[in-house]
């Protein structure tokens, strides 16, 4: 394989040569400057004023959870399982409240990156590195009012370091179980006119079968990846500036056949993205406009004792412009127009595509309430038009430091290329279902979050209710076609206490009853019950040690037994040899927990890894 070449070593030993980013300074520090968010209105607000959901993962939780790959970190945020199909490379989705990768809206740096080329349109968190991210917003529940289709569970939003004035950057390097190598560098640098940021990471790893041991399978299946991302900005003006994003992700991994079983299978991704945006603010930034052109393309393919098995490749053009107008101090009105076009190339020739038209009216005319009321409205070539609502609440109570909210709003979710191009020839039809139509949701949620102890402790608590309607799933009769409805509802828990200088506890639970109303059986792959906790010490000036615990409920699967529910803990430690240079450890699965995430697909043992991190 190619994670054995000499060119892909002399690729890691690059990465971890060049100069990597520094941490940016937060949005929030400290001292209790409250957080700021992008995503959930798509400009800047605090989060006291926000009436949905929202999670946000720093860079400096990611450095400290020593994660390989985004997808684990994403276990720590409440209302989030994974199911991957073995570790190191395997078919990896997130489910948000219940709702799949292919109901979730996934971003970097705001541009989508779901594959059209899946059966669902799905994204694939197996290849994503959090190499060069500053910060992951995630928001829960429907969002389809600014985000458009895919956007029933919620949107993930990863977004990357951005250039700086002068120069400044860091590197990694660490290794472990499996023979696992991975590195990785950023720079930022530039001017007031001009600066840009290039991350750049890479991992080797014999890996594990991906087909669980336990059931007698030895073979290993190897992965490796190299990702690049870059960013440069120029300013034009006082209120121009323009924007080029680009990223470049090609991974491969082996893995094993039907059953699940050892066989010698092997496959190759590659995506890309690019985008240009021109940001025009007049009227002293009070009308702030944004033009963008995104494109993102992902071509896998699959080969089977080294024959051709399956290729596809899956293009996205989404043309785009978002306007925010602050009217008076209580006012603000948000309008865009989108353009996307899909197209699979080893589906068909045709190019769907939805063009869309949105606005949404917020008021902050009462101390510390934030009322938020929008629409949308869709035209898809294919299936026709969708209108979507939204209602957000927010009332902030600075004294006390109590924010209550509440939202609804409707999701929609476009059939995918392959479902409606799809034709049963098994099961006799000759075409593909004509009378598709969108999958539809009604979601609304009620939540609390409270701050105590001068700000060293913050709670919350949330409950959650979800019907999606037209739930697109195979049928013999028609190929796809819109034959089930789910109804998800739940209570997220979370907390966050800084109980001494040197000690911190966290933690969040989340209750899920997912249930397949036609079926009256529990949604597949969704457990009811699910908790992340960890405990973070500085135990020295020099080092922090932290012991987290993930647990995920049992889980039903339509054609196996299902998944048991498993607990695993994590350790990690971190020690500064100085104020630039770090060495750091943890050992994963530290109590040898034997679990599956998906029937008949392994993870891996207790694992140890060691690394060094430096900055300049």
């Amino acid at each position: 394989m190619f994670y054995k070449s000499p060119s892909f070593a002399l690729l890691l030993a690059s990465a971890a040569s060049a100069p990597l980013i520094a941490p940016q300074i937060a949005l929030a520090d400290d001292a209790g400057i409250e957080e700021v968010v992008v995503s959930a209105t798509r400009y800047a607000r605090m989060t006291s004023d926000i009436g949905s959901s929202i999670s946000v993962l720093s860079a400096e939780d990611l450095q400290k959870s020593q994660t390989v790959f985004v997808q684990e970190a994403l276990q720590s945020v409440p209302g989030l399982t994974l199911n991957q199909n073995g570790s190191f490379g395997g078919t990896s989705s997130v489910r948000i409240r219940g709702a799949g990768s292919d109901q979730t809206v996934i971003l970097i740096d705001g541009i989508q990156i779901n594959d059209v080329s899946t059966t669902g349109g799905g994204f694939n968190f197996a290849n994503l590195d959090p190499n060069g991210i500053n910060r992951i917003e995630v928001l829960r529940g429907p969002q389809s009012i600014l985000y458009g289709s895919d956007a029933i569970g919620g949107v993930v939003n990863v977004i990357t370091k951005d250039g700086a004035e002068g120069l400044a950057g860091s590197l990694f390097a660490e290794g472990g179980s499996y023979n696992t190598f991975r590195a990785g560098a950023n720079i930022v640098g530039g001017s007031e006119q001009l600066n840009f940021s290039l991350s750049a990471s890479g991992i080797t790893s014999d890996g594990i079968s991906k087909a669980d041991e336990n059931d007698g399978n030895t073979e290993a299946d190897g992965y490796d990846n190299i990702s690049v991302h870059g960013k440069v900005t120029g300013k034009i003006s006082e209120s121009h500036s323009l924007q080029i994003i680009s990223r470049y992700v090609d991974s491969q991994n082996d893995f094993d056949g039907f059953g699940p079983a050892d066989a010698n299978k092997s496959g190759s991704t590659k995506e890309f993205l690019i985008a240009g945006r021109g940001f025009f603010n007049y009227l002293d930034g009070a009308f702030e406009n944004t033009l963008s052109v995104e494109y993102s393309t992902t071509k896998r393919r699959n080969e089977t004792d080294g024959v051709e098995s399956y290729n596809a490749k899956g293009d996205r053009l989404n043309l785009d412009y978002f306007g925010h107008y602050k009217i008076d101090e209580a006012f603000g009105l948000s309008f865009g127009l989108q353009h996307e076009e899909t197209k699979v190339d080893t589906l068909a020739d045709t190019k769907f595509n939805i063009d869309s038209v949105f606005s949404e009216l917020s008021w902050q005319g009462l101390g510390g309430l934030t009322v938020t009321a929008g629409l949308r409205y869709d035209d898809h070539n294919a299936y026709g038009d969708t209108t979507t609502p939204r209602l957000t609440a927010a009332y902030h109570i600075a004294d006390s430091g109590t924010k209550i909210f509440a939202n609804w709003g409707e999701g929609f979710k476009s059939p995918s290329i392959f479902q409606l191009t799809y034709v049963c020839g098994f099961c006799g039809l000759t075409e593909p279902n004509k009378d598709l139509l969108p999958e539809e949701s009604k979601g609304w949620e009620v939540g609390v979050e409270q701050s105590l102890m001068e700000d060293r402790l913050h709670f919350g608590a949330t409950y959650f209710n979800q019907k999606i309607t037209n739930m697109i799933d195979f049928d013999f009769s028609a190929g796809y076609a819109n034959i089930a409805n789910v109804k998800t509802q739940g209570i997220e828990l979370s907390a966050d206490l800084q109980l001494l200088d040197s000690l911190r506890l966290q933690g969040n639970y989340t209750f899920t009853d997912a249930t397949d109303l036609d079926a009256d059986v529990d949604l597949v792959r969704v457990p009811r019950n699910a908790a992340f906790a960890e405990v973070q010490w500085q135990a020295l000036p020099e080092l922090e040690l932290a012991l987290s615990l993930t647990h995920n409920g049992k889980e039903t699967d339509p054609y196996t037994d299902g998944t048991e529910a498993w607990t695993r803990f994590d350790l990690k430690a971190a020690y500064a040899i100085s104020d630039k240079i770090e060495v750091y450890g943890r050992v994963d699965n530290l109590f040898d927990k034997e679990y599956q995430q998906v029937h008949g697909y392994g993870t891996p043992d207790r694992s140890y890894y060691v690394g060094l991190r430096g900055t300049f």
